[in-house]
C-alpha cells in the first residue's frame, strides 16, 4: 500500500508540488510477519504459565493472610478462633435443616446452604464460639467473617478431607502430616453451620454440624498440638446433578497430584503459617 508524501521545491522551482510515494515491499511484510510470529510463539507460553503462577500465588497469600488474622484475633480477644471448611457432602445438611429449622429460618439458611455448595474444597470461614463478655459457661458462636472462597482454579486438595484413618493405598500415599503422617486432614467439630444467627430460636438450639476445622486458642497456637499443612492444587470441580440431587463433586487437579509442592504449614507452637515445599511420603 503505497501514501502519497508532499514537499515543496527549491525556489526554482517554486509554486510547483512533487509527489513521492513510499512503500513497504513483499518481503519486508513477510520479514516483519515472521518475527510477530516467532515473538508470539516465545511469549505465549510463558503468559500462561505466569498466569497460572498469579492464581496460586493469590491462594497462598490470601490463606496466609487470612490465618494470620484468625491468628491474632485468638490473641487479641483470648478465646479460640476457627477457620471452618465447607464440607464435602454439603447436600446431606439440607435434610437436616428440613427437619429440625424452624420455618422463620429455613429459607434464609437453604439460600445460604445452596450459595456454599460451590464452596466444596475452596471456601472457609472465621469463627468463635465465645467472645468477651458472655457469660461464664455459655457459649455464643458467631461467624467473624464472611464465607471467602480461593482463586479461580485453586482449590484444597481432596485428600485433605479425608474423615477416616484407613491404610493408605500404595499408588496414592497420603499427604504429610506431623506428628503422625496418616493423620493428614483436618479435625471436626460442631459448628453453626451456614450462620450462627436465628430470628425465632436462641443460639443453644442452632442446629450445630460436623465441620473441618484449623483452631487457635488464646496462645495463638494450634489445638490440633501439631502442625498443619494445607495443600494447595490447581484444578477444576464439576458439579453433576441427577433428579436435583447432587452428590460429591468431581475434582480434577491438573496434572494430578500437582499439590505435592504447594504446602501452606502452620506450626502448631507458635501458630504462624508459611509456604512450605513439602514432599508425599514414599511406600514401597
Amino acid at each position: 500500500m503505497t501514501s502519497p508524501m508532499q514537499f515543496r521545491t527549491s525556489s526554482a522551482g517554486a509554486g510547483r508540488i512533487r509527489m513521492i510515494y513510499a512503500a513497504f515491499t513483499l518481503i519486508e511484510l513477510l520479514v516483519v510477519m515472521a518475527i510477530i510470529g516467532l515473538l508470539a510463539t516465545i511469549g505465549l507460553p510463558a503468559l500462561k504459565g505466569f498466569g497460572k503462577g498469579t492464581g496460586l500465588a493469590g491462594a497462598q497469600r490470601q490463606l496466609l493472610d487470612d490465618l494470620a488474622f484468625a491468628r491474632l484475633r485468638a490473641i487479641s480477644g483470648r478465646t479460640t478462633i476457627y477457620m471452618v471448611f465447607v464440607p464435602p457432602g454439603i447436600m446431606a445438611h439440607f435434610d437436616d435443616l428440613n427437619k429440625n429449622t424452624p420455618a422463620a429460618d429455613r429459607d434464609r439458611w437453604s439460600r445460604q446452604l445452596t450459595n456454599l455448595i460451590t464452596g466444596q474444597y475452596t471456601a472457609y470461614a472465621l469463627l468463635t464460639k465465645r467472645t468477651v463478655g458472655d457469660q461464664p459457661g455459655q457459649e455464643n458462636p458467631r461467624y467473624i467473617s464472611e464465607w471467602k472462597r480461593l482463586p479461580q482454579g485453586i482449590l484444597i486438595a481432596t485428600n485433605k478431607f479425608n474423615l477416616v484413618n484407613p491404610a493408605p493405598p500404595i499408588s496414592d500415599p497420603p499427604l504429610v502430616g506431623y506428628p503422625d503422617e496418616y493423620r493428614h486432614y483436618f479435625n471436626t467439630n460442631a459448628f453453626p453451620f451456614p450462620a450462627s444467627r436465628s430470628l425465632s430460636i436462641p443460639p443453644s438450639r442452632i442446629p450445630q454440624w460436623t465441620l473441618p476445622y484449623i483452631g487457635f486458642n488464646s496462645q495463638g497456637q494450634l489445638l490440633q498440638g501439631r502442625d498443619e499443612l494445607i495443600p494447595l492444587a490447581e484444578g477444576s470441580i464439576f458439579f453433576k446433578g441427577t433428579s436435583g440431587y447432587l452428590p460429591l463433586p468431581d475434582v480434577a487437579m491438573k496434572p494430578p497430584d500437582n499439590y505435592t509442592n504447594h504446602f501452606i504449614r502452620v506450626n502448631w507452637l507458635t501458630g504462624r503459617a508459611s509456604v512450605d515445599e513439602a514432599t508425599r511420603p514414599k511406600f514401597k
